[in-house]
C-alpha cells in the first residue's frame, strides 16, 4: 500500500517546467519621440512552443515587462498602487523558473502567517495523537495476550483505564483537528477574496483590445471564479494536507524502522521501479491536464458569447447551431477526460496490484519472524497499521502535489493577468486640469489600424481640429469609415500607429490616462445602465455629485420621465429597464454631470423613434447653445448633424471635405450633400 501511495505521489509531482506564455512585440507608436513596443495580443492560455523554456511575463515595480518596453525615458510604475497593496512583496519582483513560481504561490499566504502557523501547531498535535495509536495498540495486544507488561504501560493500567486514555487522546486530536480546519478555511476565504479583488482590479486596467477581443469577458470571469478558488484552495486546505502527510509519513516510517528495519526495508525496496513508471505517468497526466484546462476555457468562452447575445441567438433561431458549437467544445473536454481515465485506470490498477503483493509479502515474512520470536504479534500489528497510515499519508501527499500542479496552472493564468501591461500607457504623469489645459484638440496626421487587423488601416493621414471651448464638430461618413475609431483614439482606448493627438499643444499621451478620460463625456449608441437607482446611474462618472447636481443634469438632458416615476431618482433599474430614448437621455445626463471639456456623441439618435429623437436632439441643442463644452458628434441623422458648427466628411480614413452645414448643403458638388441626398430629398 505504501509503495502504491509513493508511486502516486511521484506521478503527480510537478513536471520540469510549465507551459510558456510567449510574448511577442511590434512597434505601435512613435509620437513625440517615444517608441512604444506592445505585445502582440497573446491569448491565455497558449499552446506549448517546442524548444522554448518557460519564462513568465514580468510583474515589476519601476521596470516594464519584457512584453512592453519603452525605448526612452524612465519607465513608470507598471502596476497601480491599489493593486500592489493587495500583493505580497515577492510577487512584485520578476518571476523566473518553476521554483520561483512555487515561491510566489506560497507568498500569497504570507498575510495569513499567524493563522497558518497556529493551524500547523494544531496539526502537529492531531498528527502526534494519530501516530501514537498503532504503537500503543501493539503494546496493548502483547500485554493483554501474553501478560507481559511493556515499559511504556504503567502498572496501574487496566483495560478500562487504557480505553479511557485512548478516548481522551482521540478527543484532544479531534479538537485540534477542528481548530485547524476552522483556521485554514478562514484563511482560504481571505486569500481567495484578495486574489479576486486584485484580479478584478487588474482586469479593469487592461486595454479594450484585450478585454473585448483577445481574452474576452468569459476568460476573465473564469480567472476570477475558478482560477482564484483553485489557487486559494492550494495554499490552505491542500497545503495543510500536504504538511500533515509529510509529518505523518515521517513519523510513521521512523516508527516502522524502530519496530522492524528488515520489514520496512522490504516494503520500500519496490518503490524505485514503481516510481519510474509513476514519473512517466505524471508527465502524461500533466499534458492532458493542460489541454483540458484550455478546452474548459474555450467552452466557457463559447457559452459566454451565446448567452450574452441571447436575443440575437433567439431572433435568428440559431440555438441549434450554438448548441452544436458548445457540444463540440464539451466533446473535446470529454475525450480528454476519457484518455485521463484510461491512463489512470492502467496506472492505479498496476500499482494497486503491486501494493497488495507487498502487503501479502509483509504478512508472510512478518509471520515467519513472529514464529521465530524475532518480533511479537503486537509489533507486527503496529507495523501493518503504520503501513496503512503511511500509505494514507502518501495518498494525501500525492493529492497535495496534484493540487499544487493545478494551483500553479491557475496561478499562471491569474499572475499573467496581473503582470500584463496594457497596450495603452501614459508617457508622462501630468494630470489634465480642465480649467488650465483645455484648448484646441488636434488630430495631426493620424494613421491607425486595430491590433487584431493590422493590415486593414482605418485612418490614413487623418487631421482635424476641435477649436476650443464651445466648438462643435460633426463627423460624417459611410459605415466603417472610421468615425467611431476617432472617438476610441480620443478616449485612448487605443493609441495611433503614427501621428499625434494634442490638446492645447500637449500630446494627450503625456497626461495620465484616468485624468484625461475624466475630462471627456460620452453618449454611445447603445448606452449601458448598471443595476442600481437612476440617481446612481447618472452619477456613475461623478460619484461625489449632490442630488441637486444630479437633478440639474437630468433637466438639461430632458429626463422629464424620471419625475413621473413613483420613486423618481431612487427608482431601481437594470440594463434594459428603460426604453432606448430614456437610456440615451440618462446617458446624456451622466455625461453632462462630469462637466466635461469634450462631449462625444456616438450615433446618439440612430436607433430612436421620432419622438425620442426629438427629445434627445433638444437636449443636444441645449448643450451646444450653452458653449460650455466642446462637442464631437458622430451621426447619420441629418437632424443631429445639422446642429453642429462644422461638418467633417471622412472617406478612406482621411478628411475629404469640411465646412458649415449651410455651406456644404448649398454646394451641389459637395460630398456631404451626396451622402445625405436621401435625407435632404425627404425634407
Amino acid at each position: 500500500m505504501t509503495t502504491v501511495m509513493v508511486a502516486r505521489a511521484v506521478a503527480r509531482a510537478p513536471a520540469a517546467c510549465l507551459r510558456p506564455i510567449p510574448y511577442f512585440t511590434r512597434p505601435r507608436s512613435n509620437c513625440v519621440s517615444h517608441t512604444i513596443f506592445r505585445p502582440w495580443l497573446p491569448t491565455v492560455p497558449l499552446a506549448r512552443s517546442p524548444g522554448r523554456s518557460f519564462r513568465p511575463p514580468t510583474l515589476s515595480v519601476g521596470q516594464p515587462s519584457s512584453g512592453y518596453r519603452y525605448a526612452s525615458s524612465s519607465p513608470a510604475r507598471t502596476v497601480p498602487d491599489k493593486i500592489l497593496k493587495l500583493l505580497p512583496v515577492s510577487l512584485k519582483s520578476e518571476p523566473g523558473n518553476q521554483t520561483t513560481n512555487i515561491r510566489q504561490l506560497f507568498a500569497l499566504a504570507k498575510p495569513e502567517k499567524r493563522s497558518l502557523l497556529t493551524a500547523f501547531g494544531l496539526l502537529l498535535v492531531s498528527s502526534s495523537v494519530t501516530m501514537s495509536v498503532p504503537l500503543t495498540f501493539g503494546k496493548l495486544i502483547d500485554f493483554f495476550s501474553h501478560g507481559t507488561r511493556p515499559d511504556i504501560i504503567p502498572d496501574s493500567v487496566t483495560p478500562v483505564t487504557a480505553a479511557a486514555a485512548i478516548l481522551a487522546a482521540f478527543t484532544i486530536g479531534a479538537a485540534a483537528n477542528a481548530g485547524r480546519v476552522i483556521l485554514m478555511r478562514s484563511a482560504a476565504a481571505r486569500i481567495i477574496a484578495r486574489l479576486r479583488k486584485a484580479t478584478y482590479a487588474s482586469a479593469l486596467r487592461q486595454d479594450i483590445e484585450y478585454l473585448e477581443r483577445t481574452a474576452g469577458p468569459g476568460d476573465v470571469v473564469s480567472r476570477l471564479n475558478a482560477d482564484a478558488y483553485i489557487v486559494g484552495d492550494s495554499l490552505t486546505g491542500n497545503l495543510s494536507d500536504g504538511v500533515r502527510a509529510v509529518v505523518t509519513a515521517s513519523i510513521g516510517l521512523s516508527l516502522m524502522f524502530y519496530i522492524s528495519p528488515t520489514l520496512t526495508a522490504l516494503m520500500l525496496a519496490i518503490v524505485p521501479p514503481v516510481s519510474l513508471g509513476a514519473f512517466a505517468y505524471g508527465r502524461y497526466l500533466k499534458r492532458l491536464s493542460n489541454r483540458t484546462q484550455e478546452g474548459l476555457g474555450e467552452m466557457s468562452k463559447v457559452a459566454n458569447e451565446a448567452l450574452s447575445a441571447a436575443r440575437t441567438v433567439q431572433a435568428f433561431t440559431a440555438a441549434p447551431r450554438e448548441q452544436d458549437r458548445f457540444a463540440a467544445k464539451v466533446d473535446l473536454v470529454q475525450s480528454l477526460a476519457i484518455k485521463e481515465a484510461r491512463a489512470s485506470a492502467a496506472f492505479f490498477g498496476t500499482t494497486g496490484w503491486a501494493g497488495n503483493v507487498i502487503v501479502l509479502g509483509l504478512l508472510g515474512y512478518g509471520g515467519s519472524l513472529v514464529s521465530r520470536g524475532q518480533i511479537s504479534v503486537g509489533d507486527l500489528t503496529s507495523l501493518l497499521m503504520y503501513t496503512a497510515y503511511v500509505g494514507g499519508s502518501l495518498s494525501m501527499l500525492s493529492s497535495f502535489f496534484s493540487s499544487l500542479m493545478k494551483g500553479l496552472g491557475a496561478s499562471e493564468r491569474v499572475f499573467s493577468l496581473w503582470q500584463r501591461e496594457p497596450m495603452v500607457r501614459s508617457l508622462g504623469s501630468r494630470t489634465f486640469v480642465v480649467q488650465k489645459d483645455h484648448g484646441d484638440i488636434r488630430f495631426d496626421n493620424i494613421s491607425f489600424a486595430y491590433p487584431s487587423r493590422p493590415g486593414a488601416e482605418i485612418l490614413r493621414g487623418f487631421s482635424m481640429a476641435i477649436r476650443g471651448k464651445g466648438d462643435s464638430v460633426a463627423i460624417v461618413g459611410k459605415s466603417g469609415s472610421g468615425k467611431s475609431s476617432i472617438q476610441s483614439l480620443l478616449f485612448r482606448f487605443y493609441d495611433p500607429d503614427s501621428g499625434c493627438i494634442t490638446v492645447n499643444g500637449h500630446d494627450i499621451q503625456q497626461f495620465s490616462v484616468d485624468s484625461w478620460r475624466s475630462a471627456i463625456g460620452i453618449v454611445p449608441q447603445d448606452p449601458v445602465l448598471f443595476t442600481g437607482t437612476i440617481s446612481e446611474n447618472i452619477a456613475y462618472g461623478c460619484p461625489t455629485a449632490t442630488q441637486s447636481e444630479i437633478e440639474e443634469a437630468a433637466r438639461l438632458a430632458n429626463c422629464d420621465f424620471i419625475w413621473e416615476m413613483p420613486e423618481k431618482f431612487q427608482t431601481k433599474i437594470g440594463r434594459d429597464s428603460l426604453s432606448g430614448g430614456q437610456r440615451q437621455r440618462v446617458a446624456i445626463a451622466r455625461a453632462l454631470l462630469k462637466k466635461p471639456a469634450l462631449l462625444c456623441l456616438d450615433e446618439a439618435t440612430s436607433a430612436l423613434d421620432a419622438l425620442s429623437e426629438l427629445r434627445v436632439n433638444e437636449a443636444i441643442e441645449r448643450i451646444l447653445q450653452s458653449h460650455e463644452t466642446s462637442t464631437l458628434i458622430v451621426a447619420h441623422r441629418l437632424s443631429t448633424i445639422s446642429r453642429a458648427g462644422r461638418i467633417v466628411v471622412l472617406e478612406d480614413g482621411r478628411v475629404t471635405e469640411e465646412g458649415t452645414y449651410q455651406t456644404l448643403v448649398g454646394n451641389p458638388e459637395s460630398r456631404f450633400r451626396q451622402l445625405m441626398a436621401s435625407q435632404l430629398d425627404a425634407l
